[in-house]
């Protein structure tokens, strides 16, 4: 069962109903002390992970017009004594409570796994090696080795939940990061064309040029599941391989493709690309919003679903035009 420390720092006149309301969420003892620099008290408890969620929108409620109101989130690796065993009163979410984990701490993980950086890059690009020799070598671990080490998941995760959320800094984050991810990829794939005999016969690039609802379901799987890594608390990492396979393979590809001058393979790589992102965006984008995703204020959540409406249709028409052009213009 996985567990959080929840400090919340609260005014004098709110510690009896913040008590009250941590005591709803976990059987676990309360610990409280005095808040230094500041009238009220620090009540503490272990919660479990998807009770976490609930407890920081009940305490928002009555804390929001304190300006040193504060809640902390504290991961814990284990507890003395032991608790109970999973399936137990702390792992079933509370009522009313979609996404197991608190909104504060899906935004954290998303945003930071969204960073455009020199490690993102690096990992990028040792990624693509490893797949452009792989697929040439019909080399089907090296493959998988490529997806486990790429990182796409995070910059595709901040995309849908910046568009869910209305959060313009990390979609424009999450798209620079994610636009230089495949860019980087295909442009370190065409470069190494240069000394790498691509046959659009071997299967390992074969199968990346010929496109199917089988590919189109791949990715709106991918993309469930990777929202569900970041809302349940499940690690995201192995999630990750999932996106991978949908985005990272069929970019190198086509840079090989493309390198050795086979247009028509290369251009059915690049719509398999062009799909996979569309279709992981909307089922990631669906996801967050059914698991409860949106912002605490009334007039932030007003902006977020104009912002959900017209997000989920751009994705759900694009997904629509790629798909009609898998039907009448992929190769066979």
């Amino acid at each position: 069962m996985a567990l959080r420390i929840v400090e919340a720092h609260v005014a004098e006149r709110h510690v009896a109903e913040a008590e009250a309301l941590m005591r709803e969420h976990t059987k676990n003892p309360l610990w409280s002390d005095a808040r230094g620099g500041a009238p009220g008290r620090v009540i503490s408890a272990v919660v479990g992970t998807s009770r976490t969620g609930s407890l920081l929108d009940r305490l928002w409620r009555y804390e929001a017009g304190d300006p040193d109101f504060r809640v902390l989130v504290l991961p814990v690796d284990a507890v003395l004594p032991r608790p109970r065993a999973s399936g137990g009163e702390e792992d079933r979410p509370a009522p009313g409570s979609a996404a197991a984990v608190s909104r504060e701490e899906i935004y954290a993980k998303v945003s930071d796994a969204s960073e455009l950086n020199r490690d993102y890059l690096a990992l990028v690009v040792l990624a693509t090696v490893v797949a452009a020799i792989g697929m040439v070598n019909d080399n089907t671990a090296a493959v998988i080795g490529a997806m486990v080490v790429a990182p796409l998941l995070g910059p595709n995760m901040g995309l849908a939940l910046g568009l869910t959320l209305a959060e313009r800094d990390l979609v424009r984050t999450s798209i620079r990061a994610a636009l230089a991810g495949v860019g980087l990829a295909f442009a370190a794939s065409l470069v190494m064309s240069l000394g790498l005999d691509a046959d659009p016969r071997i299967p390992e690039l074969a199968s990346r040029t010929r496109l199917g609802l089988g590919d189109v379901l791949l990715a709106l799987a991918a993309g469930c599941a990777g929202t569900l890594a970041f809302t349940s608390g499940a690690p995201a990492y192995l999630v990750g391989v999932m996106v991978a396979v949908a985005l990272l393979p069929p970019t190198v590809a086509c840079g090989l493709l493309l390198g050795e001058g086979h247009l028509r393979e290369a251009g059915s790589a690049l719509l398999l690309v062009l799909v996979n992102v569309t279709a992981v965006n909307l089922a990631a984008m669906a996801t967050f919003v059914a698991k409860g995703m949106q912002p605490r204020t009334w007039w932030n959540a007003q902006r977020a679903r104009r912002s959900v409406r017209w997000g989920l249709a751009g994705w759900l028409l694009l997904l629509a035009v790629f798909v009609l052009l898998v039907f009448f213009f992929a190769a066979p």
